[in-house]
C-alpha cells in the first residue's frame, strides 16, 4: 500500500483540482461545451438519441447531436434529480463572441442563476461536469499503469528496477505529465467527451503494455513443453476480447476514436508472446510455426474486431440509416465548415503547429483565453527538454540495467511501438480533421487520446537527460524532480490568475439588487408578446447645477429573454418638452448586453448626464426609456397593472439652481 500512495495523491489532487476548475469556468464556456450539456439534458428529458437534420429543419441537439452517446450517457445519471419540465436550459449565445481577435471572451451570457449558491438546472450542469472529472481520473490511473508496465517489471507489485531511482520515477511522472496539464484539467471539468476518450486511450495502450502475471499463462502453470502442440493461451483471447471492449466503447464515444482502430488490430495482429510460447513455438517446425503464429494473430484480430463491432456497430448502423452515411459526414460539415486550412502553406503549418502544441498545455475558454506568454515558453522549454531527452534514449545506446545482446533498432529504446503509433495516428487524425473542418481542428485537446502515449515519452525523455548515473546527479535533480512541483504551480495559479478574470461578473444576486434598489418604482419594458424586463429601482446622485454631471442608477430584474439589444435613453426636458441634456447608451456599457439575459437576472446600470453650462435654472423633468438604434423605435412600457403607460417613465423632477 505504500508504494501507491504517491499515485493515490496525485488522483486526489487531479481531482480536487477539477473541481476547482468546474467551479471557476462559467457554463458553456468549453470548445461545444452547449451543444454537450444540451445532448445531456436531452437525453435526461426525453429518453431517446437525437437526431439531426440540416436547415431549415431543428435539430434535437443542435452542433453536438453528431456524436456517439457513450460520454453523455454516463452524465445523463446526474441531472436525474431534476423535475422533467427543468431538464432544459436557455443558454443565449453572445452575438459579439469571436474565435480571436473579439473585446468578449464570453461566448454565452452569464447572469444571476449562475451567482453562488447554484440552484436547478445550474447546479445539475456542474454535477454533470463530474463524469468528465471521473474519466480524467481515470486517464491519470491507466497512464501511470502503463508507464509502470513498461518500464518497471512488475512482480507481487513491486518494481524490479527499483534500484534506479530515475527509471522507476517515470510512471509518477508520466502520470503527474497528465494530472497536472491545465488542459486537460480544464477539459474534465466540463462537460465534454474528450476526457473519456482520452482514458479509453490509456486503457487501451495499458492493455497493450501491460505483461503482467493476470493474464499470462505462467502464473497457471499451462506451459507443457512436451507437448507436440503447444498449449493454447486462452488469457491472450481474453486480452483481445478486452482490448475489443474497451476500442468498442471509444467508438461509441466519439467519432475521433477511429484514429484507435488502426493501433488495437495492429497489436492484435502482432501480439506479444509469452516466455512459454516463445520456447514452444521454437520447438516446432519452421512451417508449423509460421502456421500456428498466423492462426493466433487472425483470432485475435477476429476478436478484437467482432467485439469491438458488437459494442459499437450499432451506432454506425444507425447512422447509415439516418443520414445515408455511417459517420453521417454530410452533417458534420454543415455544422463546422470553418476557415480552410492551407496545406501548401509553410506560414499556415507554423502557425498551425505552434497553436496545436500551446493549446495541449493552456488555451482556455473556446480557445480565446490565452495565458501571459511565460507560461507558454515554460510548457515550450519542458517540451524541448523532453525532446532532448528522447533524442539521447534514441542515439546514446543502452543504459545501465537495460543491456542488450544486440544493438537492434534506435527507436525500440524509447519503449513499445504502440508508444510512438499512438501519437502518431492521433496526429493524422488533426491533420484529417482540419483537411475536412479547417483551422478550428487544430486544438490540443484532439490529441487527448493519445495523452498517456505522450505523457509517458515526455517522462521518457525528462528522466534521460542526467548524464552519467554516478556523475552529474545534479542534472537529474534540476530538470526531474522539480517538474511536478512547477506543473501543480502552474495548475493552481492559471484559474484564477487566468481563466476567472476573462469572465467578470456583471450581474447582481437578488439578495443584492433588492438591497440596492434605491427608490422603488416600477416599469415593464416589452413588446406585446414577450415578458420583457423591469425597472426596479432607481437613484440620483450630483449637483443639479450647469456644468455638472447627474449620476442615474438604474436596477433592472429580467423576466424572460430579449429579443434585441435595447439601448437606455436618459432625457432631461424642460417645461415645454424639449430636450435639454440626454445621453443614450447599452446597458451597463456593453458588457453585458440585453440578449444575453434569461428570465431572474438583474442588472445594475448606470448612466451619466452632464448638464449643458448654460442651462437656465428651473425645473425639469428626468425621463427615460429603452430604444433600438437600427430602427429608432422604442420599446413599450407596462405599468404594474398591466395597462399600456406610453413609450417612456417619469422618473422624477429635477430643480437646477442658479
Amino acid at each position: 500500500m505504500r508504494d501507491h500512495l504517491p499515485i493515490i495523491a496525485l488522483v486526489l489532487v487531479f481531482v480536487g483540482l477539477a473541481g476547482l476548475y468546474n467551479a471557476l469556468i462559467p457554463l458553456g464556456e468549453a470548445p461545444d461545451e452547449p451543444g454537450h450539456g444540451q445532448y445531456v439534458l436531452f437525453l435526461a428529458r426525453e429518453g431517446r438519441l437525437p437526431v439531426q437534420c440540416a436547415p431549415p429543419c431543428a435539430s434535437d441537439v443542435p452542433g453536438s447531436g453528431h456524436h456517439p452517446p457513450l460520454a453523455y450517457l454516463l452524465a445523463a445519471p446526474l441531472v436525474n434529480w431534476l423535475p422533467r419540465e427543468e431538464r432544459q436550459i436557455d443558454l443565449p449565445g453572445n452575438r459579439r463572441f469571436t474565435w480571436a481577435g473579439g473585446t468578449m471572451p464570453n461566448a454565452v451570457g452569464h447572469g444571476t442563476r449562475e451567482r453562488w449558491p447554484w440552484q436547478g438546472t445550474v447546479l445539475a450542469w456542474h454535477l454533470a461536469r463530474l463524469a468528465s472529472t471521473a474519466a480524467g481520473a481515470a486517464t491519470v490511473i491507466f497512464t501511470y499503469l502503463a508507464a509502470r508496465a513498461l518500464y518497471c517489471s512488475v512482480q507481487i507489485g513491486k518494481c524490479r528496477l527499483r534500484a534506479d531511482r530515475t527509471r522507476s520515477t517515470i510512471p509518477f511522472l508520466a502520470a503527474a505529465l497528465v494530472a497536472l496539464n491545465p488542459q486537460f484539467i480544464f477539459i474534465s471539468a466540463v462537460i465534454s467527451n474528450d476526457a473519456l476518450l482520452a482514458a479509453l486511450g490509456a486503457v487501451l495502450l495499458w492493455l497493450m503494455l501491460d505483461r503482467g502475471p493476470w493474464v499470462g499463462s505462467e502464473r497457471h502453470g499451462l506451459h507443457d513443453a512436451s507437448a507436440r502442440s503447444p498449449v493454447l493461451d486462452p488469457p491472450s483471447l481474453g486480452r483481445a476480447a478486452l482490448v475489443g471492449l474497451v476500442l468498442g466503447l471509444a467508438l461509441i464515444t466519439k467519432q475521433s476514436a477511429l484514429l484507435l482502430a488502426p493501433l488495437a488490430l495492429a497489436w492484435a495482429l502482432v501480439g506479444r508472446t509469452t516466455n512459454d510460447e516463445r520456447r514452444t513455438v521454437h520447438s516446432l517446425s519452421v512451417a508449423r510455426r509460421s502456421s500456428l503464429v498466423a492462426r493466433r494473430s487472425y483470432r485475435r484480430v477476429l476478436v478484437v474486431a467482432l467485439v469491438a463491432w458488437l459494442v459499437a456497430g450499432w451506432w454506425y448502423v444507425r447512422n447509415w440509416q439516418l443520414y445515408g452515411d455511417p459517420l453521417g459526414l454530410d452533417m458534420f460539415r454543415t455544422e463546422f465548415a470553418t476557415q480552410p486550412f492551407d496545406a501548401i502553406s509553410l506560414p499556415a503549418w507554423a502557425g498551425a503547429l505552434a497553436q496545436l502544441y500551446a493549446s495541449f498545455w493552456a488555451r482556455f475558454g473556446w480557445m480565446n483565453v490565452p495565458p501571459p506568454a511565460w507560461v507558454d515558453w515554460v510548457y515550450g522549454a519542458l517540451g524541448a527538454v523532453a525532446a532532448g531527452g528522447l533524442a539521447l534514449a534514441v542515439f546514446r545506446g543502452p543504459e545501465t540495467g537495460d543491456r542488450r545482446r544486440h544493438w537492434g533498432s534506435h527507436v525500440s529504446r524509447l519503449g513499445h511501438w504502440p508508444l510512438l503509433a499512438l501519437p502518431a495516428l492521433a496526429f493524422g487524425w488533426v491533420l484529417s480533421f482540419a483537411l475536412t473542418a479547417g483551422l478550428v481542428a487544430w486544438q490540443g485537446r484532439m490529441l487527448f487520446p493519445a495523452i498517456g502515449a505522450i505523457a509517458i515519452l515526455l517522462a521518457r525523455g525528462l528522466a534521460k537527460v542526467k548524464g552519467k548515473r554516478q556523475q552529474l546527479k545534479w542534472v537529474t535533480a534540476i530538470t526531474l524532480y522539480p517538474v511536478p512541483f512547477t506543473l501543480l504551480a502552474l495548475a493552481l495559479w492559471l484559474p484564477f490568475g487566468v481563466i476567472r478574470p476573462a469572465y467578470p461578473s456583471y450581474a447582481l444576486t437578488q439578495q443584492e439588487a433588492l438591497a440596492r434598489l434605491g427608490i422603488p418604482v416600477y416599469g415593464r419594458f416589452a413588446r406585446d408578446d414577450e415578458p420583457g424586463a423591469e425597472l426596479r429601482g432607481w437613484d440620483l446622485a450630483g449637483t443639479p447645477l450647469p456644468g455638472e454631471t447627474l449620476r442615474l442608477r438604474l436596477v433592472w430584474h429580467a423576466l424572460g429573454r430579449q429579443n434585441r439589444d435595447w439601448w437606455v435613453f436618459v432625457h432631461l426636458v424642460d417645461a415645454e418638452h424639449r430636450i435639454v441634456a440626454e445621453t443614450n447608451a447599452e446597458v451597463g456599457g456593453g458588457t453585458f448586453p440585453m440578449l444575453q439575459w434569461v428570465a431572474g437576472d438583474w442588472m445594475e446600470d448606470t448612466h451619466v448626464l452632464a448638464l449643458p453650462p448654460g442651462l437656465a435654472p428651473g425645473m425639469y423633468e428626468l425621463r427615460l426609456g429603452l430604444w433600438y438604434p437600427p430602427t429608432g423605435r422604442r420599446a413599450r412600457i407596462y405599468a404594474a397593472d398591466g395597462d399600456l403607460a406610453g413609450d417612456y417613465l417619469r422618473l422624477t423632477s429635477v430643480t437646477v439652481h442658479p
